[in-house]
């Protein structure tokens, strides 16, 4: 209304008093209106400062600190698309995620951005409320703006905590330098990180140890072999009952074991008569270390060291990492993730398998703690890990192949928005189970790797009796020349003529085991 129009009413109500009456019912109405209007576009302009930092604020008297928050903003997330268009989204992830100090400064930033960002949006809605609002309205106003300051705060605070946790574990996880120098794979620079290295072997151990523990069995050692050109695999598997295991040369063992095998010459390991197995090597370095105090260089893990050292001796191939996995995170990462919907299988035999159990000098089964019953069920971490590694009631065999079952039903039936909302649980899992000497910084060249195996094929070196090893008296030449068959790059095969017989294909009975 023009001050012209006010001015009018005002002076036809001092002459007629109907006039008076309605010149204060229009003016009531009229600041009504203005009152609505004038909390709608705080309202507003609020819910825009939460959306976009500082533009609610550029529209109120401070407009200067709201086109300064703005700004910034606008920058930080251009230059962070930028970032992840030119190097894609999962270097981008891990080369901060392999920067510790990258990963505080960002926590910092998260903490100090979400204070302003809560202060623009409680600045924009005190500025924009208008001066005679209602006490009603005023509440609504108060509410709604610590709602939105709320939804900020528990967002970039969240944001601040993923990061430091992020930062423990990948400080606690990963390796920041080689055990010695040399060892190690040979990351280079440039855009093929693997161009200086021709194969990369990884050491996968599984554990039966927690965290606070001293000495562990390895219940499972298998050697990835990768060609880091083509990305072919071959997985190699230890026997974990293996007797005469060679020793490094550099090995403090020889002092006990002079022949420069474990067990020989007596075969009377410090665990006792019958211990001298691959499986049991890793407890034996722990105990020897124990007893005899600076045998091995201060910060090096005895049993990790003799491990590798007697897998390089083993297959002939030097150990580039090693990830060690204890058994008991896997199930409490699989509890994580809510459990396993899992096919549930008889034994290779046909019976039903046991949980737990094992049998005694006369084949007799004892300490059976339950069954399986066949079928596909949810099973929960405790019960996937003993499906995985029971063998009881038939052999090795199988049990590898119900271990590549459960591995698959994991990358199947694993959520990742789910697992991102348990974050902080599962990167306890993963501080206390596992261990790996992979340096952190070394992760996007690693997660390249990886993306090379998935495009080629992997194919299994078998060191079983079939094969001719004998894990009673190994014959190791055998076994280094079966592991670099198993590594040679496949021969060309001509084409089948057009007149040539066709073959039929068979399906084992431990093939047909093996679907999951």
């Amino acid at each position: 209304m023009s001050a012209r129009a006010r001015e009018r009413m005002r002076e036809d109500s001092m002459t007629n008093p109907n006039a008076r009456g309605q010149a204060a019912g229009q003016t009531r109405d009229t600041l009504r209106r203005e009152l609505r209007s004038g909390f709608r576009r705080a309202v507003g302009l609020t819910a825009l400062g939460t959306v976009v930092p500082g533009a609610g604020l550029t529209r109120t008297r401070s407009r200067k600190a709201g086109w300064t928050i703005l700004v910034l903003a606008v920058l930080a997330l251009g230059v962070g698309a930028y970032y992840v268009l030119r190097t894609g989204a999962t270097n981008a992830a891990l080369t901060i995620v392999s920067r510790p100090t990258l990963l505080q400064v960002l926590a910092i930033l998260f903490v100090v951005g979400g204070i302003l960002w809560c202060g623009s949006i409680i600045l924009t809605a005190v500025q924009s409320r208008p001066a005679r609002l209602d006490s009603t309205r005023t509440r609504l106003l108060a509410a709604f703006t610590t709602l939105m300051v709320f939804l900020v705060a528990g967002s970039s605070f969240k944001f601040a905590e993923y990061a430091t946790i992020t930062k423990t574990t990948v400080a606690q996880v990963f390796g920041t330098t080689p055990i010695k120098p040399g060892v190690g794979a040979q990351v280079a620079e440039g855009d093929d990180p693997w161009a200086d290295q021709a194969r990369v072997n990884i050491l996968l151990l599984g554990s039966d140890a927690g965290a606070d523990r001293i000495g562990i069995r390895t219940d499972s050692m298998i050697l990835a072999s990768i060609d880091t050109k083509s990305g072919r695999t071959a997985l190699i598997s230890m026997p974990r009952n293996l007797l005469n295991a060679p020793l490094s040369p550099e090995s403090p063992l020889l002092a006990r074991y002079p022949s420069g095998h474990f067990g020989q010459p007596n075969r009377t390991c410090s665990q006792g008569p019958g211990q001298c197995m691959l499986t049991n090597l890793y407890v034996e370095a722990e105990t020897y270390a124990k007893s005899h105090p600076g045998s091995y260089p201060t910060g090096e893990e005895p049993g990790r060291t003799e491990i590798r050292g007697a897998v390089q001796e083993i297959t002939g191939l030097k150990v580039d990492q090693m990830v060690v996995i204890d058994l008991k995170g896997f199930s409490q990462l699989i509890d994580a993730m809510g459990g396993l919907d899992i096919n549930v299988k008889l034994s290779g035999y046909g019976t039903k398998l046991t949980i737990g159990g094992a049998h005694d000098a006369s084949g007799r089964l004892y300490g059976v703690k339950g069954y399986f019953e066949p079928g596909r069920q949810h099973l929960d971490g405790w019960h996937s890990l003993w499906y995985a590694r029971t063998r009881a009631a038939d052999s090795d065999t199988y049990r590898q192949m119900r271990q590549r079952c459960v591995v698959q039903a994991i990358v199947n039936q694993v959520n990742p928005a789910s697992m991102v909302t348990k974050y902080p649980e599962i990167a306890s899992i993963l501080k206390n189970n596992i261990y790996t000497d992979i340096p952190g910084q070394n992760l996007p060249a690693f997660v390249d790797l990886v993306e090379r195996v998935q495009k080629s094929k992997i194919n299994s070196v078998a060191l079983t009796q079939a094969q001719g090893v004998q894990s009673g008296d190994p014959d190791y030449d055998l076994i280094r020349k079966l592991v670099q068959k198993g590594i040679a790059p496949p021969k060309a095969t001509p084409k089948p003529s057009k007149t040539s017989t066709p073959t039929t294909s068979t399906t084992s009975e431990a093939d047909a085991y093996e679907t999951c």
